[in-house]
């Protein structure tokens, strides 16, 4: 009787067991391992009785590797599946989740990193059979060298109801990452696309229209044609909730009139992918008819003439002021070309270098150049040479080699000062640009090159409009009154604004060096301009004791002490969390602001540090941060290039419902703040 009670278990359990097994296959295949990747199938359900059902195809890669989307962009290749040899399949469906950005070999591609699960949609034959999945997977990983894999999973999935795996999760938290297609279920309302192509290239034309706000989206295309990644433009309408956005391609890429064209949109508040059946129109889009082009020329041609009355640039244009003043009358017309041609030469090549480091994909901003040491002092120091030669302490002069260069006839080395004078009115002027500038440079860093070029260009031929005024009607010297004692006074007054500015140049090098660094600098200028004539490089003292001082300046005893930010009304950037906070429900108040930044200064003094302001402020509780840009710092950089702002101030309100932030203009006014308080509190 026991024996037999014995067996009866013995089968119970092997029963029991057989039925786990089963279940266990169903859960997920083996591993197929490759070199740095490994794939398999998971299955959400133990069993399957329905026409359709959803299993995953799971990749783990070693860390930083990479594989494909279905466009991969420059280089790479998208998976491919068979299932030819599958069991009761009828068709097998790839569901591609968002892709990231990567470059890999110096090509720009799009795909995933270290860990991906690819839903599969199966369509069965007859679902009260069982399914048996035998797939054939090719597909290409990528680091610094790419390696092609090949592998095969499987998988049988008994008939039977339904029932619940410990995969069904994951794979649901997989579905989350596709993006919806089903308008009323997405915060998007509408999305069109264009397509025109001239002879040079196709332009692919797209307007998104959402109930919530765009931040910086990321927009990915997939056609039959496998078009490379290209930056786009996106313009943005005043609230944000509308976006248009651009891609150039070569003419010979797309090959079709009509084709299907998969748009993909996604940033914190979208995910969404729609597929539009477009045709090719012809259209003149010549880059010099664009109305978009002449809009930013015209705006970077205004934003350069405003610069000559700021007040960054007041003391270099008094060098040349006071150098037209002691100047004959005759020559002023070639001497103010010139130094319009030194402007716009400056402009030119700092955009051409500023694009250039964008295009190796370094960060960059405008005004960057005050946060390196070594050019706040070579600039301290011309500043103060020039400061000294308005108060006659001494004069420079040029090596002979200079003196015989002859420049529109005429062998004087004044016109080679006229020409460097509008570099230093160049360099001068973009701690004060940021209101008038801001607009041309992000619209110079964020379109193709030809446009961004095109804009330092003209920017420089906007500021230098007052010189080629002059240079074409010299007749407006006439306005000048005539040469005589009021000179020696005015001469003073201009050297007072370069004191005023070498003290300003100072204070910035407060946070890079100690006061023992500026005394002893102090000494070094006055050691160089002992004498009343100094033989400019071949004067042997003057250029050791220069590299003595440049030297000098990375020694310990010079080096200022890390300075721990405080103040009792403001937070530390670097020492809070953002999202912490909008998550507690708080409204926050971000300010990025830098010493060397002429228009924080502004901002700060006439508007933020303002009775009403203040008030307003802390009366509605608000969370104040200040980030302090005066020193490079990689966290700020990479925020600022979130909003595509590549230069400051920025002033940004930030709150639960407005987590994307609602920007301010550079030059900031009590009105502003006070409507953007009302829109988040009536939101």
């Amino acid at each position: 009787m026991n024996t037999l009670l014995n067996l009866f278990k013995f089968l119970i359990y092997t029963m029991i067991l057989s039925v786990f097994y089963k279940i266990a296959l169903a859960n997920s295949s083996d591993w197929s391992v490759s070199e740095t990747s490994k794939l398999r199938l998971i299955s959400p359900y133990a069993q399957n009785n329905t026409n359709n059902f959803i299993v995953g195809l799971e990749y783990k890669m070693e860390q930083d590797w990479k594989t494909y989307w279905k466009s991969p962009g420059d280089g790479g290749f998208p998976q491919t599946i068979s299932w030819d040899n599958s069991l009761n399949v009828k068709s097998i469906n790839i569901l591609w989740p968002t892709p990231d950005e990567f470059e890999i070999l110096g090509l720009t591609s799009l795909g995933y990193q270290n860990n991906v699960i690819f839903p599969l949609e199966v369509e069965v034959e007859d679902p009260l059979q069982n399914t048996f999945l035998n797939l054939h997977v090719n597909f290409l990983i990528c680091k610094e060298v790419c390696i092609p894999g090949d592998a095969r999973v499987y998988l049988e999935i008994p008939s039977g109801e339904k029932k619940l795996t410990e995969n069904y999760f994951v794979l649901e938290k997989a579905l989350s990452f596709l993006p919806e297609k089903n308008l009323d279920s997405s915060y998007i309302k509408k999305i069109d696309a264009n397509v025109f192509n001239n002879n040079e290239y196709s332009t692919i034309q797209l307007q998104f229209e959402s109930e919530k706000i765009f931040f910086n989206p990321k927009i990915f295309l997939h056609t039959p044609f496998g078009l490379p990644v290209v930056k786009n433009s996106i313009n943005y309408s005043s609230d944000n909730k509308l976006i248009n956005a651009e891609f150039n391609f070569d003419n010979d890429l797309i090959s079709k009139e009509e084709f299907p064209l998969e748009v993909i949109i996604k940033d914190k508040n979208h995910n969404f992918e729609k597929v539009l059946n477009v045709k090719i129109s012809n259209k003149d889009l010549n880059i010099i008819k664009n109305n978009k082009f002449i809009y930013y020329l015209l705006i970077s041609l205004l934003a350069g003439l405003i610069l000559n009355v700021m007040p960054c640039v007041f003391p270099v244009l008094s060098i040349k002021l006071f150098s037209f003043l002691s100047a004959e009358k005759h020559s002023a017309r070639v001497s103010f070309l010139i130094t319009a041609i030194g402007i716009i030469s400056s402009f030119a090549l700092l955009g051409l270098a500023f694009l250039l480091l964008q295009y190796s994909k370094v960060s960059v901003a405008w005004g960057m150049q005050f946060q390196q040491p070594y050019f706040l002092i070579f600039i301290t120091m011309v500043m103060f040479l020039f400061m000294m030669n308005m108060f006659g302490q001494f004069e420079i002069s040029l090596p002979n080699k200079f003196n015989n260069l002859n420049f529109f006839g005429r062998s004087n080395n004044i016109y080679l000062k006229d020409f460097f004078n509008g570099f230093f009115a160049t360099l001068m002027a973009t701690p004060c640009s940021a209101p008038f500038v801001g607009t041309a440079i992000t619209a110079a860093f964020t379109q193709n090159y030809i446009i961004g070029i095109s804009i330092f260009l003209f920017m420089g031929i906007g500021m230098s409009t007052p010189y080629l005024l002059i240079a074409t009607f010299p007749k407006l010297i006439n306005f000048i009154p005539k040469p005589g004692k009021w000179m020696v006074y005015i001469k003073y007054f201009l050297g007072l604004l370069l004191l005023a500015t070498v003290i300003w140049l100072s204070n910035i090098l407060l946070n890079f060096f100690n006061y023992y660094f500026l005394f002893f600098s102090l000494i070094i200028f006055l050691v160089v301009t002992y004498r009343k004539k100094i033989p400019f490089i071949k004067n042997t003292i003057t250029l050791i004791v220069l590299f003595i001082f440049f030297s000098s300046s990375s020694l310990k005893l010079f080096q200022q002490n890390p300075i721990i930010y405080y103040d009792k009304d403001w937070l530390n950037y670097f020492e809070v969390d953002l999202d912490n906070l909008l998550q507690r429900d708080q409204i926050v108040f971000l300010d990025i602001t830098a010493d060397w930044c002429a228009t924080c200064q502004f901002n700060k003094i006439n508007v933020l540090n303002s009775e009403r302001v203040t008030k307003l402020l802390k009366n509605n509780n608000i969370s104040l941060i200040r980030a302090d840009w005066t020193k490079p710092n990689e966290k700020i950089n990479i925020f600022l290039e979130k909003y595509e702002r590549f230069g400051i101030p920025f002033n940004a309100f930030f709150s639960k419902s407005f987590p994307n932030g609602i920007l301010l203009s550079e030059l900031l006014s009590e009105k502003e703040i006070v409507n953007a308080m009302n829109k988040i509190k009536n939101d």
